[in-house]
């Protein structure tokens, strides 16, 4: 099953992209802790240049904070340590610290204690251009949360639909790569879902991608660059990727474990960041494919099944 829709695009001038780059590169100093970041060698050859300039640095991000109830958040399985809510929001904060030294507007809503999984901003919305879907999330106890991003939206000049019941979708279910919509259908997000999604968004390919029994699409894999995909090194992770393969031939994967590390956040400016606190560094896997490498620990929320693009919704 293969739905078509129209995505809105903003194309930008190489001089604006390059803009961009340089605000990038003197934005650096405003991040707590850079010595932390990695900048890449600028005589990597043409290819990464290219590469690293294929998209543009977002203008804006949401993102939620993290309620005192955040410990009460959704889990497929109970954590062995409990969530530490203090050190979840400490490691939320630096987070928005990244994003802001990287030249974005940081929108950051309010957090609802009756909403432990609102730090979760990614599942409630599914943004192309200038347009977005807000999402109606899988779990019922999340329904809601969805309020105040659509109103965050709209003060952004996006325009704004919303799906319906009996549609389901969690936006960590979504991924754009290869030009494509790849959606996955998952506990969380169903056909209605994948349906919504073809009406809100005219010319662009969606295509579903069975998720047997990961959370989401985006939990075992996630871009590192327009044509390259970090794929957890597991059976399920590998059978997903295959299925967007066979609809994308020209993307390819690199293997990343241990469960976990390949959801990253990439951005413009060959900016990748990857979640730290694995035993090891993640710098040698993703310095061939990105001009910057930045960790950042987000402990706590693997605990809820979260990671890096569940924390945030970018805006271009």
């Amino acid at each position: 099953m293969v739905y078509w829709v129209r995505a809105a695009s903003r194309l930008r001038s190489a001089a604006q992209i390059r803009q961009q780059v340089s605000i990038l590169a003197s934005s650096t100093a405003r991040i707590a802790s850079p010595s932390s970041w990695r900048k890449l060698s600028a005589c990597r050859g043409e290819q990464r240049r290219t590469m690293s300039m294929s998209m543009p640095m977002p203008r804006a991000a949401i993102v939620r904070s993290v309620p005192g109830t955040f410990a009460d958040a959704l889990a497929m399985e109970k954590p062995a340590d409990p969530i530490d809510v203090q050190l979840a929001k400490q490691q939320h904060r630096e987070y928005v610290q990244v994003l802001e030294g990287l030249g974005l507007q940081v929108i950051e809503l309010a957090a609802d204690d009756a909403f432990p999984d609102c730090p979760f901003v990614e599942d409630t919305a599914v943004v192309l251009g200038s347009r977005a879907l807000i999402t109606r999330p899988g779990a019922a106890s999340r329904q809601g949360e969805e309020v105040p991003v659509k109103q965050a939206l709209e003060r952004l000049g996006l325009q704004t639909s919303q799906a319906q019941a009996p549609a389901q979708i969690d936006g960590g279910d979504v991924l754009f790569a290869g030009g494509m919509l790849f959606v996955g259908q998952s506990a969380r997000t169903n056909v209605e879902g994948l349906q919504a999604l073809a009406s809100a968004f005219p010319d662009v390919r969606v295509v579903p991608v069975r998720v047997p029994r990961s959370l989401h699409l985006k939990t075992v894999l996630s871009c590192v660059a327009s044509d390259v995909l970090a794929v957890e090194d597991s059976p399920e992770a590998r059978a997903m990727f295959a299925s967007i393969q066979r609809e994308a031939p020209f993307l390819k994967s690199i293997a990343v474990s241990p469960a976990g590390a390949a959801n990253t956040v990439l951005l413009g400016g060959g900016t990748v960041i990857y979640p730290s606190g694995y035993g090891r560094s993640f710098e040698s896997v993703y310095e061939p494919y990105a001009d910057r490498v930045i960790p950042v620990n987000i402990s706590e929320f693997h605990k809820a099944d979260g990671g890096l693009t569940c924390l945030s919704i970018f805006v271009p």
